[in-house]
């Protein structure tokens, strides 16, 4: 945690939907967490945006946001796959995959309307937890993986690193959460 996730998730789809006018599926572990962390957080969106100077439309009543050239960007639930199912999109941004409760019903979903434009990719911004469907995702040919420590993000301030790794360090959760490292073997 505090890598910088979901600066680098806001980033992407800034540029992606600056460039030309697109289709953007944004999909959370809950309608909630994809409105306050992806849209309107302190690293969203919404904020990204400003950084660069660009003012977007959001309207929290439609799930939408819109760029000034008219690409759009949709909300969606990992919870609610039925959601996903008949929308197209050029591109999709999944935060916390590994939270989602209906992961692999919603991924299916959201892949089978990656289907517009030249290239449609999806990002998975995630803490990574053991399932299934992070390694079937991890093992396709086409994934590019990358990957960070909390301790590489040079924003955060020294002080949380240091009360962070003196209190998880060495330990499993601090290896999931402070690392990024997915855990495969069983606990203990």
């Amino acid at each position: 945690r505090g890598f910088g996730k979901t600066r680098a998730g806001a980033e992407w789809i800034h540029r992606l939907a600056s460039i030309n006018e697109r289709r953007i599926a944004l999909v959370g572990a809950s309608m909630d967490e994809s409105r306050k962390i992806m849209v309107e957080g302190v690293s969203g969106l919404l904020a990204v945006a400003h950084n660069h100077r660009v003012r977007l439309k959001w309207e929290p009543s439609l799930n939408q946001v819109t760029w000034p050239n008219g690409s759009i960007a949709t909300l969606f639930s990992g919870d609610s796959p039925d959601g996903l199912r008949g929308p197209e999109h050029h591109f999709a941004w999944c935060d916390e995959l590994a939270k989602w409760r209906r992961a692999e019903e919603s991924w299916n979903n959201l892949q089978l309307g990656l289907r517009l434009g030249m290239r449609p990719r999806a990002l998975v911004t995630t803490t990574p937890r053991t399932m299934q469907l992070l390694n079937d995702i991890r093992a396709q040919q086409w994934t590019v993986e990358t990957g960070g420590r909390t301790k590489d993000n040079v924003c955060l301030r020294k002080s949380f690193i240091e009360v962070m790794i003196a209190t998880y360090g060495g330990t499993r959760i601090g290896r999931q959460e402070l690392d990024g490292e997915l855990m495969t073997e069983a606990e203990g």
